[in-house]
């Protein structure tokens, strides 16, 4: 072979190698993109399932609580002492070597947009930051949109005079209650920034016309009469640092806690995070039903009323 020929042979044979070598690093890069997302999705999807999993097992220990209090009520002896907090407060544990920590808030503790008095309303608007005319403004819509009661109105051309008022003096009227927290969203003079103030501190499943301070959050605890942002702060502090349902008195506001008898509707948020990396939140609105000790056949467990997974990271 000529020494050309050998030239431009050792060339190719270069070029090629050159070549090879470019695509098996390309291959390569690809092949560990694809590892870190199977492995970014495998930890994702884990900490999902060991959210949820808290989120189980919390509505077990919340279920057996909610028939010991209901045992109690009816005279009974509780057969074991389940203490679980319906404040906000939460329970920590490791699945499958995840942390998860799940909090758990009796909706008796916010305030129902639904049935809540006009004057809990207007003081939770004024604790999420409103001036005193847009809280009395914002109030004035709630109550319009709901009406006097949360009950819809009849067909019955007749209304109430005090409807007719809130109404406009319009007979065609027609009131419904909020069929869903997100409807607040809806209100004129309600923005994203207020709503997601508030929207920790409002439901549509307690039908109490004030929040229950045993389990109320703070801007919760703000609405309740003879307390301000600073003097709820005060009063869930010291109600945090005692164990759940001890009884505290003389707090700030003449307020009184412990002893209430919880509700039958519970969220439940669940923080899970493997320690490395991939954490993620899940939120559950669960409804327990109010019937007697004895479980019958076709009697459900609870309810899921919402649910929110939350984001991920």
């Amino acid at each position: 072979m000529k020494q050309a020929q050998r030239g431009v042979a050792l060339l190719v044979v270069l070029w090629a190698c050159t070549l090879l070598a470019i695509l098996v690093g390309g291959f390569a890069s690809i092949a560990r993109v694809e590892a870190l997302q199977t492995r970014f999705t495998l930890g994702q999807q884990r900490a999902r399932y060991a959210a949820e999993a808290g989120i189980m097992r919390a509505i077990v220990l919340a279920e057996s609580h909610h028939r010991q209090a209901m045992l109690e009520q009816t005279g009974g002896a509780p057969s074991v002492d389940i203490s679980v907090p319906g404040d906000g407060r939460s329970l920590a544990f490791e699945f499958d070597h995840v942390h998860v920590t799940v909090g758990m808030l009796d909706e008796t503790g916010k305030v129902d947009i639904n049935t809540a008095d006009p004057r809990v309303l207007r003081a939770l608007f004024v604790a999420a930051g409103c001036q005193e005319a847009r809280a009395d403004e914002l109030t004035r819509h709630v109550v319009a949109w709901r009406g006097p009661t949360a009950s819809p109105v009849s067909d019955d051309v007749t209304s109430p005079p005090s409807m007719l008022l809130i109404s406009g003096g319009s007979p065609s009227k027609r009131y419904t209650a909020f069929a869903a927290i997100e409807e607040l969203q809806g209100l004129p003079g309600m923005d994203p920034a207020l709503y997601n103030t508030v929207e920790p501190a409002i439901t549509i499943w307690s039908g109490r016309p004030a929040p229950e301070p045993d389990f109320a959050p703070v801007l919760a605890m703000a609405a309740v009469r003879g307390l301000d942002p600073a003097r709820a702060r005060e009063v869930v502090l010291a109600r945090d640092s005692a164990p759940p349902g001890t009884v505290l008195q003389n707090l700030p506001g003449g307020i009184t806690l412990g002893g209430a008898v919880p509700g039958n509707t519970i969220t439940f948020r669940a923080d899970a995070d493997d320690g490395h990396g991939s954490r993620t939140t899940v939120e559950a609105t669960v409804q327990f039903p109010m019937v007697g000790l004895e479980r019958g056949a076709n009697e459900r467990l609870y309810t899921v009323l919402r649910w929110r997974d939350g984001p991920s990271s």
